[in-house]
């Protein structure tokens, strides 16, 4: 599959990002410490009957590294921005990780273009029904990432050790993110600016939990997808997903981390082609 790497102004910042494929619109956004190569193996599968836009986002890779414009609805702009540089007007929405928050807006935002928002693997900050629990209280690094220098002070020469940890501690099958992935993902992230840039998607966690509580205070009408690992977030999106959308579907995927696309590619593949079908024919 032939991918196409752009520029575009948008919404105050220059973000690079990656085309390829053919057909109804999808945008993707990436979590941390990834990049848009963390939708290559989806574009690689499903590229003969989609159209993928995969940027890096802002502070991430080769995309701009401004000190503020973390929201959800900052980015949200962002995608807006570069869908009308790219002359879209329907699309779905594809996210994971911290790119959640972000899309979750972007749905919101748009609501009368997305076609279909699919959230895997996300920590969904700010809501409030039974049994929820706020992703901060189980994974440690959430608030340690919070405070960014710090974390770039501890992390800052040691990219490759500590992203490799993560790769592999927060998979089922420690070995499913290839080595050279994880060269790629440490070699992009020892960019200059990269590692706190980058970090903000922590820091601004309040702001995305403001953002996401004002939002969901009314129900999102766009058709939603959420599927979280069982050894990662488990029932959490699924169980967020159903408290702020009118059409949730998805669950927990066995033998799965929080790498959902390399983990678990068939599966997650098939399921974002049904999904994306049945809500283009829904349309």
């Amino acid at each position: 599959m032939d991918v196409a790497h752009h520029r575009a102004e948008t919404n105050g910042v220059r973000l690079h990002y990656v085309t390829a494929g053919s057909g109804p619109v999808v945008l993707c956004l990436h979590g941390w410490p990834e990049t848009h190569r963390e939708y290559l193996i989806v574009i690689e599968r499903l590229g003969h009957r989609y159209r993928f836009i995969a940027p890096d986002l802002r502070g991430f890779a080769d995309s701009d590294k401004p000190f503020s414009g973390y929201e959800p609805r900052t980015i949200a702009a962002d995608m807006l921005g570069l869908l009308e540089a790219e002359n879209v007007e329907r699309f779905h929405i594809l996210s994971h990780d911290l790119g959640g928050p972000a899309a979750v807006a972007l749905a919101y935002l748009a609501a009368g273009r997305a076609l279909s928002l699919a959230t895997i693997e996300t920590p969904f900050f700010g809501l409030d029904y039974p049994g929820y629990v706020d992703p901060r209280v189980a994974y440690w690094h959430l608030g340690m990432h919070m405070n960014m220098d710090i974390t770039r002070f501890l992390v800052e020469g040691r990219e490759e050790q500590y992203l490799r940890h993560f790769f592999r501690d927060f998979a089922y099958d420690p070995t499913a993110v290839p080595e050279s992935e994880i060269q790629a993902y440490a070699t992009q992230m020892r960019q200059p600016g990269n590692l706190r840039a980058s970090l903000n998607l922590y820091g601004y966690i309040p702001q995305m939990a403001e953002q996401t509580k004002e939002l969901t205070a009314e129900k999102l009408t766009v058709p939603m997808l959420a599927w979280g690992g069982r050894t990662s977030f488990g029932s959490h999106c699924i169980d967020s997903a159903r408290a702020i959308a009118t059409n949730a579907q998805g669950g927990v995927i066995e033998h799965c981390g929080h790498w959902v696309f390399q983990e678990q590619t068939d599966f997650i593949c098939d399921e974002l082609d049904r999904f994306w079908t049945d809500s283009d024919t829904a349309t």
